[in-house]
């Protein structure tokens, strides 16, 4: 990694259980716990969702204490970039991006609790869902020198 210091990022999905916060560990994972980084959804959840606790557990990444979270207190991050995971998000991800002045990228990632077929099938899909993911912020690294 060079000496560039990634943007202060905010990942935007619909509840904040799966794709968003997945995103946030990835990301500090990629460029260390110093990394501004937060994620947040539109309609949070009432609790991190189990599927997505056991694929990021797999990678090595403890999550089992997030709480899903909205978009109030988003303030402290002062984000440089807002990344958009979902559609459902994307009106709520451009007002955050507007109110802070700052870029906003779409990075289209599916869901998977749409997902059917047994345990094995969906876990096939969060796989697929962490892995888009991580190669986006491997990919955003190689782009920006970061």
């Amino acid at each position: 990694m060079s000496a560039l210091a990634p943007p202060p990022v905010i990942f935007v999905c619909g509840r904040n259980a799966v794709r968003s916060p997945m995103a946030e560990a990835l990301w500090r994972g990629a460029f260390g716990h110093g990394a501004r980084v937060a994620s947040c959804g539109v309609e949070p959840a009432a609790y991190a969702d189990g599927f997505m606790l056991a694929v990021m557990a797999e990678a090595g990444y403890d999550l089992s204490a997030h709480e899903p979270r909205d978009m109030a207190g988003l303030d402290a991050i002062e984000p440089e970039l807002v990344i958009c995971l979902a559609e459902e998000a994307e009106e709520a991800a451009r007002r955050i991006a507007r109110q802070n002045e700052t870029r906003l990228e779409t990075w289209p990632v599916s869901d998977p609790t749409v997902v059917s077929g047994g345990r094995e099938d969906q876990l096939a899909a969060y796989r697929k869902v962490r892995d888009a993911i991580a190669q986006r912020i491997e990919d955003y690294r190689a782009d920006f020198g970061v």
